[in-house]
């Protein structure tokens, strides 16, 4: 009887973890969709009976910044560094909810922490570059826009910025080149650039 009844425990919490795994699989294929109200509330059920599943935390909040619900990405963000303070994605979501904001000294506090994490993210140098860029700190911003293209020589977004940064240097002929290479790369604003800077 002792060991049926383990056996009933045993499967019943298979059940429950195999249900909750579709629930939030439901929630990322919602999301993949753009259907990020029903993936917010496939990850909210999920969140219930695994509160500090920083996966589905960290998704959720992605699904409410594409909700433009930015106080709750927010939340979301946090309560996964609460749990792991050292999460890369958070950290890095963290930095582009302040730099959209113009908190440029709250961003590049997280992507300083993204990049003593991980060195060699390119994204994180370009926001950080951006975020020194929006500041007026010209060379700092152009050290994290050299160091972004040195780990990822096709970063669209980091030749656009660095050359929009060598404009305001004065220094255009490099700065068409940069632009050159992020139009090459795909950005549609540095045909605009080229058109605009470099006839």
């Amino acid at each position: 009887m002792k060991n049926r009844l383990s056996l009933l425990v045993l499967v019943l919490i298979a059940f429950l973890f195999s249900c909750n795994d579709d629930v939030t699989r439901k929630g990322d294929q919602l999301y993949s969709e753009g259907n990020f109200k029903e993936a917010v509330e496939a990850y909210s059920e999920y969140l219930k009976t695994n509160p500090k599943d920083i996966k589905s935390l960290y998704n959720r909040g992605r699904a409410y910044e594409e909700l433009k619900q930015l106080e709750k990405a927010k939340a979301d963000f946090i309560a996964v560094l609460d749990v792991d303070g050292d999460n890369l994605n958070a950290n890095l979501s963290m930095g582009k909810l302040w730099y959209n904001q113009k908190e440029f000294n709250k961003a590049i506090i997280f992507f300083d922490k993204v990049i003593e994490l991980d060195g060699l993210r390119s994204d994180a140098y370009m926001l950080r570059g951006r975020s020194y860029h929006q500041k007026g700190d010209f060379e700092k911003a152009m050290e994290n826009y050299n160091q972004a293209i040195n780990f990822d020589n096709d970063n669209a977004e980091a030749f656009l910025y660095r050359g929009a940064l060598k404009i305001a240097l004065n220094q255009t002929k490099t700065a068409c080149q940069d632009f050159t290479r992020s139009k090459a790369l795909g950005s549609s604003e540095a045909s605009e650039a080229l058109a605009k800077h470099c006839r």
